[in-house]
């Protein structure tokens, strides 16, 4: 394209990514499903009953696994760019005292809320 690229509206990256999340539920159960009849297919041509089913399940599972990282590493990627793009979000909240959890607890103040006095019994 003569080297200029053509944006996108936001809308349609929106429903891109929804779509790519969304197949790979299908990619994991198809490929599930795609080893194990696979293998039981072929346990039926050679007699080797359950050993081939399982095999191909075992395969499938992997192929699965695959997939799955290799969304994984889309998405990071995806977040990556739109953070180089676009950068850092603004936090939801506007003062820290609006957040709903609470800070962690320090040493210094576990310390103050203890009552005991060094001395040893109650």
């Amino acid at each position: 394209m003569n080297g200029k690229e053509r944006k996108r509206p936001p809308k349609v990256e929106e429903w891109r990514g929804v779509g790519s999340l969304g197949t790979i539920g299908l990619e994991v159960v198809l490929s599930i499903a795609f080893g194990y009849f696979g293998g039981r297919w072929l346990d039926g041509k050679f007699g080797t009953e359950p050993y081939l089913a399982i095999l191909g399940f075992c395969f499938g599972i992997g192929a699965a696994v695959r997939a799955f990282q290799r969304a994984l590493r889309e998405m990071k990627a995806q977040a990556e760019r739109e953070e180089r793009e676009q950068g850092n979000p603004l936090p939801r909240y506007d003062a820290p005292d609006e957040r709903k959890d609470e800070p962690p607890i320090t040493k210094a103040d576990d310390e103050g809320t203890n009552n005991d006095d060094g001395k040893g019994g109650a």
